[in-house]
Parts: structure tokens; C-alpha cells; sequence
């Protein structure tokens, strides 16, 4: 993530549509604790045709105990 504009109303950043993705994953998630602000953001990211990431099919875990 990048800062490419910035002034004392408003600023720019650019990033990587991953991370962009990612992003719009945690705003998601933490929609009902950051309120109005996080809506903005998520249209806004919707708006310029992001997606969050897929979710992956199998979650593996492994637990290696004690040796």
C-alpha cells in the first residue's frame, strides 16, 4: 500500500488488488465494530470490482505434540 495523494480532506492510496481483497475482507468482518466508515470503504472497494478472497475449500491442521 502506497500513499500517492494526500492533503488535509482526503487521501489516496494505491495497493495491490490482493491486498486491496484482504482488506475488504477485515472491513467485512468487522463491519458491526467500525460502522458507517466501513460501509463507505466496502462500496467503495465493491465499486472498483473488488472481491474478497475465495475461501478455500479444505482447512488443513496438523497438531504435532509434544516430542
Amino acid at each position: 500500500m502506497n500513499i500517492s495523494a494526500l492533503d488535509k480532506q482526503t487521501a489516496q492510496i494505491g495497493m495491490l488488488p490482493t491486498e486491496a481483497a484482504h482488506l475488504l475482507q477485515g472491513l467485512e468482518a468487522m463491519r458491526d465494530e467500525l460502522g458507517e466508515i466501513a460501509e463507505e470503504l466496502i462500496n467503495l472497494l465493491r465499486g472498483n470490482g473488488i472481491e474478497p478472497p475465495p475461501k478455500p475449500e479444505h482447512v488443513r491442521t496438523e497438531y504435532a505434540g509434544p516430542e
